[in-house]
């Protein structure tokens, strides 16, 4: 199992939006971050995925194996144009895309023992209108649960 720290948990979802084909940007943190990133960095593109701080709840199984459950949003952003409504659903349906792969992920490494998570806590959302700049996405809610063994020491 991958272990509850806050770097294996950035970098689980880093890597994979890194090795999905068509995710462009990717970002941890505040949505004032991503936002910022989106307005001012010259190398960012879309789709962008934003993984957002998690709220971290403890776990005890009463067997001596202690987890981090690490509440957390991702959300997959695209741009659209506000008057284009075809194009606003075109990237609703292309980000649902993409965590529908994030779900296979998790999905595949919970089989492999890497992560536990509960498949019905999962939540999609669509990203509100009112955000910022026209961006169009899902945001997918997942307790996703690490083990801390190793770092109680």
């Amino acid at each position: 199992m991958i272990p509850g720290d806050l770097i294996s948990y950035i970098n689980y979802f880093k890597d994979w939006a890194n090795d999905h084909p068509d995710v462009r940007f990717f970002c941890f943190g505040s949505a004032e971050l991503g936002i910022a990133y989106a307005r001012s960095l010259p190398s960012f593109d879309y789709p962008f995925v934003w993984l957002e701080q998690p709220v971290i709840e403890s776990l005890d199984n009463g067997g001596a194996n202690f987890s981090e459950a690490f509440i957390t949003g991702i959300t997959v952003l695209f741009k659209a144009p506000g008057d284009k409504p075809d194009k606003q659903v075109e990237a609703y349906a292309k980000a649902l895309r993409i965590v529908y792969d994030l779900q296979t992920k998790l999905k595949k490494d919970r089989k492999n023992g890497l992560v536990n998570f509960e498949w019905n806590g999962m939540k999609k959302e669509t990203v509100n209108q009112l955000w910022a700049d026209n961006h169009y996405g899902w945001r997918l809610e997942v307790p996703l649960e690490f083990n801390i063994n190793s770092l109680l020491v």
